[in-house]
Parts: C-alpha cells; structure tokens; sequence
C-alpha cells in the first residue's frame, strides 16, 4: 500500500485536538509508571536481602501498580475513542462523496461492490485505526523505555537483546509481504462476493420466475469458495509464524535470564536488579509480537485502503448549493448540434438539433437503441454532452446551479422508482417540509389519492422494497404526484405508461395531461393518442434527428415515421383511448 492513500484518508478527519493531546499525555504517563514498576520491585527486594522490609514502600508499589492500571485502561479507552471518532468521521466523509459521484460511476461499478467498500473495507480500517493503532503505541512506549532502564541498570544484557531482535525482523519482513498480497486478494474476492449477492437478491423475483436458483447459487458459491481458499491460506502463514515467533521470544528470553542468572551467581549484580531485568526483558519482548501483529494487520488493511482512495479520488458533481436567488424564467428548451458517448466510445447521440416550446408536448420517438433516454440523461445533467450545447431560456444548462437546474425538472419514468418505506415518503421524497396539504392535492391530481385512501394505513401504508406491494398503475401515480410536488418547469415522461394495462393506462394518462399543463413537456412516447395529441414530434434514428414537426407532416414526409405508425412495429401506437 502507498502510505499516502492511509494518510490521505486519515487527514480527511477534523480531529479532536484537546482529546488527542491529553489521551497522549495519559498514555506516556502509563508507560512511565508502568516502567517505575520493576524498579520499585528491585529497592524493595534488595531491602529484602538486607534484612530491612520496608512496609511503606511495599505498599506504595501496589498503589501505583492499581493507579497504573486504571489509567492505564482509561488511556486504552480514551485512544479507542479516537479511533472510533476517526472511522465514524471517514465513514461519513465516504458516504458523503459517494452520493456526489457522477452517475457513470454507478454505470460502471456493481451496487454490491460499493456496498463492500463503504462496509467491509472500511471495518477493516476501523479494526486497524481503533484497535491496532492504540494498542501499537502504548506497546512501543513500553519497549523504548524498557530498553532505556535496561540499559541504566544493565548495559552489557541490553546489548545482548539488541543483537538478538533482528532475528525477528528477519522473520517479519517476507511475511509481511505474504499477507499483504493474501489480504489484497481476500478484499477483492469479498467485493465480488457481496456485488454477487446483492445483484441476485435484488431480483430474485426473476431468478425464481426463470429457474436460476441452481445458476445463482454455483455462481455465488464459486466466489464463496475463493474466499475459503484465500482465508485457509491466511490461516496456513498465522498457523506457521504465531508458533515461529513465540519459539524465537521464548528462546531471546531464556538465553536472557540465563545469562542474567549467570551473572548473579557471580556477584556481578544484585537480587534485585535480576527481577527488574527480568521484568524489563519481559516488557522489552513480549510487547515485540503485538508489534509484528501490527505490521501484519497493517499489510492486510493495504487492500482495503487503496480501494476506499480510489473512491475517493474520483472526481464529484459539481452539485452546488440550491441558490434561492437564481431566476430562470418559462422559455425554450434547445438542443444545439448536441453529441454523447459513453466512455469514449461511439456517439450514442449524434449531433442532435431542435427545440422544445414552453407550455408545449415535444414527442421523442424512434427504435429502440435510437438514444432517447439518453437524451432525457443529458437534459438531466446526469451527463455531460460531449459536443454541442443544451440551453433554456437562453442559458446554457451547464451555468445554471445544478441543484437549481435539477428541481426545475420532473422525471416519470417507465419503471418509476420507489423507495423502500411508506407512500407518504415517497410522494415527499426530496421535499425539506411535510406539507400534508399540497401532498394530497396533488395526489388527487395524479388521481391517486383515492386507491391511497383505501389502503388499511392511507398515505402511511408500507410499500415494500421497490414498491412490490403496489400495482404498477398505483406506482406510477405515486411517481406523478411526486412529480407535481416538485413544480417543475420542464417534465420529462419516459414511456411511463407503457407496461400498464388499459384501465390503469387511463387513468395514469389523466394523471399525466393534469402535470403537462403549463410546462415544457418531452415525452417518450409508443402510443398514437400520445403522439398525435403532441405540438411536436421528433424522430430519432440511430442517435440522429431524422425528421421533425406534427404527425400530419411526417406521415407524409417521413416514410420510416409512417411504417413505425402503420407497421407492425408499433403494435404499441395503436389508439386506445
């Protein structure tokens, strides 16, 4: 891991300097009383072999012993906090950006693996930042101050502990490098396992309707098997270099004691100083195989956090705050010379031109694959036109406030979207008041505010994930109504009556001529009622405008418009009201 992408992430926080300040102090202050320990030990033996037992000092030693352990669990608390506040703090900053991220992000990446990264990979940094981290730096004040004393009291068996730590490092080194490409792999293979998941369970209507539970659970449990291997490979570095490392402390300790002990035997140094070298060895050593554990854990967040950057790095929307001063007035909405592609591949729309009158229906139709939604994306905003320039009233789109630009605009789509929770917040979806009043005005306007009543719990009832429990008439009047809350200067409906029946298309078409009034009105359109009834009609060909102006005049000057209305390939347009 590039350390960089760590430090960025971290520097994203606003810390809590006082805290951090006085949990630093606090642990320094443990780390010291807890190395006094062994020397208070050593006075106090050493009074032992002069036959003097000094009562006050035994005493005061299991004073500071149970001081130093409150404290000492205060300053671990206090250092977990921080690293608790720091993840709460670069969970919001992730979730935050990924919300501002353009909509080909989205295009192009699996809901599942986004998922992953703002959930699994972000536990694993907290696992690192709020425990290892802490534990990390009490350990390491342990061993430098523990070294320190040793060297005061004994120089010659500091030497010997120095010379025997490269052993370890020896040891840690290439593992680390094992576990870091292990974890890497572990992260990815878990991306993809939960970007499996969720893409089946949220369709599993039509996994169930075609079959595919044996296909799906094959496809799933070959991902979950990868993660077995990987975690058995894991568990196979852990299983050989825990027991190598706890053999090279033990043998460092016991060639430690035993040339301390020889020294005793030889006069050399006192009864006390061996039980405080002893003691230092012990904090000197033990504290050296949490230290590997960091390193190692450290190497298995690399993965995670490389992904989170590479999140992070990508550039946002430019979504500004709505600006309650920007004023653009009712007029034309033009389309000049305008061409897209998606990721730099071929144009999908191809220097388009035409305009569409305030308080008029312009009708898009055409093939499938023509580009018309498309279209719709880029009037949105969602994309950014590759040529050419969209413009209201005269001002180009891309000067005005995208905030502001947004809420000038409904959208009713084909499938409306629907959020998980009641009817009542899906009409208000976007809204920053709850106005009861107009929610209900406008869904009688949508003609839904009848069905809604009659639901057991009205505009509170539930309405499942993806709006399952409602029909799709009742759905897209839910969509309509929300769109009236919005009051939107341009409304863009996109075939959102074409997978209805003739009763629910009915009312869902009265539904709709109640918002086009007085608005500029783009409308995807398969039936010849809708079409005919269109101030203007522009056909879209292979992502080109091929013919434009009302249905008289292309049937007679358009002949693919004609055999799209007459042929069978539009069984759709046929009239039904």
């Amino acid at each position: 891991m590039n350390r960089s992408h760590l430090f960025t992430l971290i520097r994203l926080i606003k810390w809590p300097k006082k805290i951090v300040f006085g949990t630093f102090s606090l642990a320094i202050i443990t780390a010291i009383l807890g190395l006094l320990i062994p020397l208070f030990t050593k006075n106090i033996i050493d009074s032992f072999t002069d036959g003097n037992i000094d009562v006050a000092k035994v005493f005061l030693l299991v004073g500071v012993f149970l001081f130093n352990v409150a404290l000492g669990a205060t300053s671990y608390y206090m250092l977990c906090y921080i690293g608790e506040y720091t993840i709460y703090r670069l969970r919001e900053k992730m979730w935050g950006h990924v919300l501002k991220l353009p909509i080909s992000y989205f295009d192009n990446n699996e809901t599942g693996q986004t998922v992953s990264r703002l959930t699994d990979d972000v536990s694993t940094l907290n696992n690192f930042v709020s425990r290892s981290i802490p534990e990390f730096i009490s350990q390491v004040l342990l061993v430098i101050g523990s070294v320190v004393f040793l060297f005061i009291l004994d120089w010659k068996l500091t030497l010997a502990l120095l010379v025997m730590v490269p052993i370890l490092m020896i040891i840690i080194l290439p593992v680390g490098k094992w576990t870091y490409a292990v974890a890497e792999k572990t992260q990815n293979e878990m991306a993809r396992f939960i970007g499996h998941l969720s893409r089946v369970l949220g369709e599993m209507r039509l996994v169930k309707s075609y079959s595919g539970e044996k296909k799906e659970y094959t496809r799933v449990m070959k991902s979950g098997e990868n993660l077995f291997r990987l975690n058995l490979k894991a568990a196979k570095l852990e299983s050989i270099v825990s027991p190598l490392i706890s053999a090279t402390l033990m043998l460092i300790v016991l060639v430690l004691v035993g040339y301390g002990g020889l020294r005793l035997t030889n006069g050399t140094i006192t009864p006390g100083t061996f039980v405080a070298v002893i003691f230092y060895i012990i904090q000197a050593i033990v504290p050296i195989s949490s230290v590997f554990s960091f390193f190692t854990e450290y190497k298995a967040t690399s993965g995670a956090t490389k992904r989170l950057h590479e999140i992070y790095s990508l550039a946002e929307e430019k979504v500004d705050e709505y600006d309650e001063g920007f004023f653009v007035p009712h007029g034309q909405l033009s389309f000049q010379n305008v061409s897209y592609s998606y990721n730099g591949e071929s144009d999908v729309v191809k220097n388009i031109s035409f305009t569409a009158e305030p308080n008029q229906v312009t009708a898009i139709i055409g093939p499938s694959g023509a580009g018309k939604t498309t279209l719709f994306h880029l009037v949105e905003q969602m994309y950014t036109v590759s040529k050419g320039m969209i413009s209201y009233d005269q001002f180009p789109v891309g000067n005005i406030p995208l905030s502001n630009w947004r809420k000038m605009i409904g959208y009713v789509m084909q499938d409306s979207a629907i959020m998980s929770g009641t009817i009542r917040e899906n009409i208000l979806y976007g809204m920053e008041d709850d106005d009861e009043e107009s929610m209900m005005h406008y869904a009688r306007l949508a003609n839904a505010h009848d069905f809604i009543s009659n639901l057991p719990e009205g505009y509170d009832t539930i309405v499942g994930e993806r709006g399952i429990k409602l029909s799709g008439g009742q759905k897209q009047r839910i969509a309509i109504a929300r769109a009236f809350m919005v009051n939107p200067k341009i409304l863009l409906l996109d075939e959102a009556t074409a997978n209805l029946d003739n009763e629910s298309e009915r009312s869902v078409q009265s539904a709709m001529y109640n918002l086009m009034e007085n608005r500029t009105t783009l409308v995807i359109a398969h039936r010849l009622s809708t079409i005919r009834n269109a101030d203007k009609i522009v056909f879209l060909d292979q992502g080109q405008v091929t013919g434009a102006g009302n249905h008289d005049e292309l049937m007679e000057t358009h002949r693919k418009y004609a055999e799209f209305v007459n042929g069978q390939n539009l069984r759709s347009l046929q009239e039904i009201v």
